[in-house]
């Protein structure tokens, strides 16, 4: 009798076993390149919480933004490109890049359907998290209806700088612009929130003290 050719239950874990481990990002964009589901799904495990948090520095705590679809969006357009990315290396920040873009169209598209229907801007709901003083509250609710009113461009690279921390060259990878690009962007950004934070009663007293946001 010949011996079966079936595998074993221990033949069969150790088949498991041998299933991509990926250690780095180099083993992970290989596979991403090479079309494999196991890194498609590495790729969401591992960058989504970034993916998400660039989009939340940028667009706030806005009741009427789908998180869930800006990332899911992200990453289509992420495993869309994936072919073009020569340096694993830069896995972090090519994501970030397209988040940040991600988010500067969610912007565009908020903007013209509200023109298009005439719609007013609408009031931006408090910051969630228990415990949070109201008047901190009421600060990052206001900042991010000032962020509301510049420049998609602008408010993206303000964001990065201000609310998310990024260093200036940082910010010049991720929106794949120059240093000096930024600067003036961050100029103008910076003028524009400086006047408009000048009128606002609760915005006034934090802009004297230096005071900062952060979600």
């Amino acid at each position: 009798m010949r011996p079966s050719t079936k595998p074993s239950p221990k033949s069969q874990v150790g088949v498991v076993r041998q299933l991509p481990f990926v250690r780095d990002d180099t083993a992970l964009v290989a596979g991403l390149q090479a079309g494999e589901a196991w890194a498609r799904a590495a790729l969401f495990d591992r960058y989504a919480p970034q993916v998400e948090r660039i989009l939340r520095r940028i667009l706030g705590h806005d009741q009427h933004t789908d998180f869930a679809d800006l990332i899911h969006d992200a990453f289509v357009q992420a495993l869309a490109s994936i072919d073009g990315l020569r340096d694993a290396d830069a896995l972090l920040a090519w994501m970030q890049t397209i988040a940040a873009r991600t988010a500067y169209r969610a912007i565009r598209a908020r903007r013209i359907r509200r023109w298009l229907c005439f719609w007013e801007p609408e009031d931006l709901p408090e910051m969630p998290g228990p415990g949070i003083e109201p008047e901190i509250l009421e600060a990052h609710r206001r900042t991010y209806a000032v962020l509301d009113a510049l420049p998609a461009r602008e408010r993206v690279a303000f964001a990065l700088r201000y609310i998310e921390g990024m260093e200036l060259a940082k910010v010049a990878a991720v929106l794949d612009i120059s240093l000096a690009t930024v600067k003036r962007r961050l100029t103008r950004a910076e003028q524009r929130f400086a006047r408009a934070a000048a009128r606002d009663p609760v915005l006034k007293p934090w802009l004297k003290e230096g005071g900062r946001w952060t979600t």
